[in-house]
């Protein structure tokens, strides 16, 4: 599959109608529909573009009636090692006349893209659009606890709060694209940057020339309105291969993701890839395996986990290699996550123990003393079926309620947080 971005965006330029066609009736794209644009994206079950056309569905936004490309944020970027994309590959396109490379910092945020349509300022990230369904994740990679968070709401506020020149519509970016990392507290993935909240514009397409402005071009447009830009990094060495293991030394110890290597030729972008530290890569791999009901799973097998003290020592006594300092603070959400499940479940079995208590009550005195058990649980479910979560009034009419017939019931916290919300409502 050719990745050069010159090549594909000729392709689109020339072929809009055909390539949006087929992102349009393609089953393993998700679009989401606001008005009349149309942004697509890939679905869950598609990992890696497998033909051409969806190497684009990475936030495109397009029309119908005709086709027409509105925005483009970034075409899919590959890793180092991925594609057959290899050094030496890179090193022949940058050794082509006037390339010019960039070793710009990757960071490690959400992808946000402001473009202008009709008159007005729309947001997206890759998976929805102003305007358009609030349904599902709106970010792809966002961490499982930032599900919830409202990515284009946020930006939208930080960019009125200190980059107002993107909220309202200007003549000098008509038919351009700006492209963001959005970094917030809330949303960290791995690299840690404290409390900041930005949005630090990392690209530009422009529609009329159906190209991604040189990074020079993006830097100067940046300045003029008032933006912070993606850092490039310097590494030494005299040839590509020199310069990516110094870089990768000097990432190493450290939680920063890597960088993307930019190459240009004369006024386009014309090829990027991934070039992450081990270091990242590691760690975001033992961040995919700390998950809450791994975590939950490890608290339960030893009552002592309850403790947070107790918890952490025995993660710190798996050592390093299992448990890094990064990854510490993901176990600690998640075992907040499961102390604050427990608590919502003794409040349910509370509550489901005392409204037995009071409906049985009432059962003995409509059924009279001595009567049939069967007549007795007959009377109390005449009064349960009225109430809500009736398998624990039951449970605890048969004697068997406590947290664990709880947990059977609400078996996470999504779901315990909703049944207390019924008997508190």
């Amino acid at each position: 599959m050719n990745l050069r971005l010159d090549h594909l965006l000729d392709d689109l330029r020339l072929r809009t109608a055909e390539v949006l066609a087929a992102i349009d009736a393609d089953p393993l794209l998700v679009r989401r529909v606001a008005g009349p644009l149309v942004l697509a994206n890939a679905a869950a079950g598609l990992f890696t573009p497998q033909e051409p056309h969806q190497l684009f569905a990475k936030g495109l936004v397009y029309r119908r009636d005709p086709f027409e490309v509105v925005s483009l944020p970034l075409v899919k970027i590959y890793n180092l090692g991925e594609k057959s994309v290899s050094v030496a590959d890179l090193a022949g396109i940058a050794a082509e006349p006037d390339a010019r490379l960039h070793f710009l910092h990757k960071l490690d945020g959400t992808l946000v893209q402001r473009f202008q349509f009709d008159g007005r300022v729309v947001f997206t990230t890759r998976g929805m659009i102003e305007g358009g369904p609030r349904f599902g994740p709106q970010d792809e990679d966002a961490p499982e606890r930032a599900r919830n968070f409202d990515f284009l709401g946020t930006a939208r506020r930080l960019a009125a709060q200190r980059y107002p020149a993107l909220c309202e519509p200007r003549a000098d970016l008509d038919g351009v694209t700006l492209v963001f990392e959005f970094l917030h507290p809330e949303t960290r993935v791995i690299t840690n940057y404290g409390e900041r909240e930005d949005l630090v514009l990392l690209a530009c397409f422009d529609r009329r020339d159906f190209r991604y402005r040189t990074y020079r071009e993006v830097r100067e447009l940046g300045a003029s309105l008032g933006l912070t830009v993606v850092d490039e990094f310097a590494p030494p060495g005299a040839a590509l291969g020199e310069q990516i293991d110094a870089l990768l030394v000097s990432l190493a110890g450290t939680d920063h993701e890597g960088t993307v290597i930019t190459i240009e030729h004369g006024h386009r972008v014309v090829y990027r890839v991934k070039v992450k530290s081990p270091d990242y890569l590691r760690v975001l791999k033992l961040v995919v395996t700390c998950t809450y009901p791994r975590t939950a799973e490890l608290i339960d097998a030893d009552p002592r986990f309850r403790d947070w003290a107790n918890f952490e020592v025995h993660l710190r006594g798996l050592g390093r290699e299992q448990v890094p300092e990064e990854v510490l603070g993901f176990y600690r959400e998640h075992f907040d996550a499961h102390a604050s499940y427990l608590v919502d479940c003794e409040v349910l079995r509370a509550w489901g123990a005392e409204t037995a208590s009071r409906l049985l009550a009432e059962a003995k005195a409509e059924a009279g003393d001595g009567a049939d058990p069967r007549v007795l649980r007959k009377c109390f479910a005449a009064r349960a079926v009225k109430l809500p979560l009736r398998p624990l009034l039951f449970a605890a009419f048969d004697g068997a309620l406590d947290v664990a017939a709880v947990r059977k019931v609400a078996a996470s916290p999504t779901e315990a947080r909703e049944a207390v919300a019924k008997i508190r409502g």
